[in-house]
């Protein structure tokens, strides 16, 4: 090809240059005009309308579990070329009003709630006083500030749903949600996203390899109360597998942590097992009347550990469950259940090999006071029923205010660390 004359060259370098610095230009990722169907959205404990292009959303009752869910169009599921979500939001209401702003790919993406640039204690969670309106944005590509993190939060390349969570246990909600949009570059060099083991959503369906299912214990059929079940991808009838149980934390809502309270939402028992090896038990809290799942503070926590038992006897002896190998594990308020639910009784106490996370035998101490949910009363006498039974704990190293539950989905030296631990403790077991 004959070489240009050095004026086109230098116009033609100019263009290609302008043609880069170019931004991407911001996009609606809804429309709200009248013929925009409010029905393709999930309300809960509020009513929606649309009106004016907007979204009006208002609630009848103070509830800390409020909130909409937007689903993404398919055309707009992959964010990756963007940096930001944004939303333009008025609060219509005569009290001030917090919420939570989310971005979620499921999956077990911890998701990115609100963007502030301290990233301090308080980030993720926004208040808008009377009359007020703001704009606030989510970082796609943030990541968990910790050195042991390799992929961002979410996964900008597979954003699911949107979710304003107007959850106040003060205040009855109103507000008017007038723009979502897509908005700025992407970063030159994402991150890999490639590293994080996919958690399967939730199936009702019946148990098999590789599914992860919701499954409810006989006895339980007039409830709601259920669990989910997940086998492994290389279960068989009849072959024998180590059982990992978990419990969630509260309704939590703060950046990079967007806790449900339910036990469909538990990602640290199959980020151990990588699907592999081990049957995993999401378990529920029990609410007082035993009619639902308790998705904040204790419920009867006396149900729930019949629940527990009865749920890991019925998984041992219908579908190979090893007795010999029954791991804890849990979240927040999961964690603390190591003590206050798995040795509540010597029954329960009986059934696990180890538990993974902070000592659960260790001694109360008296400068805590009772501790959350009085979780201190009787803490040394269930601590005596650990009898010798191992724990592990390996700092995740996750950054300074970080508290979320996708802790084992990376093959960080923890995870790899507390994987190892567990094998030790089966090869021990099966030894001869």
């Amino acid at each position: 090809m004959p070489s240009l004359p050095f004026p086109i060259r230098s116009l033609f370098s100019v263009g290609v240059l302008l043609a880069a610095a170019v931004a991407v230009p911001a996009a609606e990722l809804f429309t709200f005009d009248r013929l925009f169907d409010p029905t393709q959205l999930t309300a809960r404990g509020v009513s929606i309308a649309v009106a004016d292009g907007a979204v009006d959303i208002k609630g009848k009752v103070p509830a800390s579990d409020s909130g909409v869910v937007f689903p993404l169009p398919e055309k707009w599921r992959d964010l990756s070329r963007f940096r930001f979500v944004e939303a333009d939001i008025e609060n219509t209401g005569d009290k001030s009003l917090r919420f939570t702003f989310w971005a979620l790919s499921g999956h077990g993406w911890g998701g990115v709630s609100t963007f502030t640039p301290d990233g301090g204690p308080t980030a993720g969670r926004e208040t808008l006083a009377p009359g007020q309106r703001g704009t606030f944005k989510i970082d796609l590509h943030i990541r968990y500030p910790g050195k042991d993190v390799y992929t961002p939060a979410t996964n900008p390349a597979s954003v699911r749903w949107l979710e304003l969570v107007v959850g106040d246990s003060r205040v009855v909600p109103s507000l008017r949600v007038r723009s979502l949009r897509a908005t700025g570059d992407a970063p030159v060099a994402p991150l890999d996203v490639s590293r994080r083991v996919l958690v399967p959503d939730v199936a009702r369906e019946s148990p098999g390899p590789g599914r992860r299912v919701y499954q409810q214990l006989p006895g339980w059929e007039k409830t709601s109360v259920t669990h989910v079940l997940t086998l492994p991808r290389e279960w068989k009838p009849g072959a024998k597998y180590p059982v990992i149980v978990e419990y969630t934390g509260n309704i939590f809502y703060h950046k990079f942590c967007h806790s449900t309270g339910y036990t469909d939402q538990g990602t640290m028992a199959y980020g151990l097992s990588r699907g592999e090896k081990f049957i995993c038990l999401n378990l529920p809290f029990i609410s007082a009347d035993g009619q639902h799942e308790q998705i904040d503070g204790w419920g009867d926590i006396e149900k729930a550990a019949d629940y527990c038992v009865a749920a890991v006897h019925e998984v041992c002896e219908k579908l190979g469950g090893d007795a010999g190998a029954v791991f804890f594990v849990g979240f927040s308020r999961g964690e603390y259940a190591a003590n206050y639910l798995a040795l509540r009784d010597n029954r329960i106490a009986a059934l696990w090999r180890g538990f993974v996370g902070t000592n659960p035998g260790r001694p109360w101490k008296p400068a805590d006071g009772t501790g959350w949910n009085k979780v201190g009363l009787g803490w040394d006498e269930r601590a005596a029923r650990l009898q010798g039974r191992p724990w592990f704990s390996e700092p995740a190293n996750l950054g300074a205010h970080v508290h979320v539950d996708v802790e084992y989905l990376e093959d960080r030296p923890s995870t790899v660390a507390t994987r190892r631990w567990m094998q030790e403790l089966i090869g021990q077991h099966n030894a001869p």
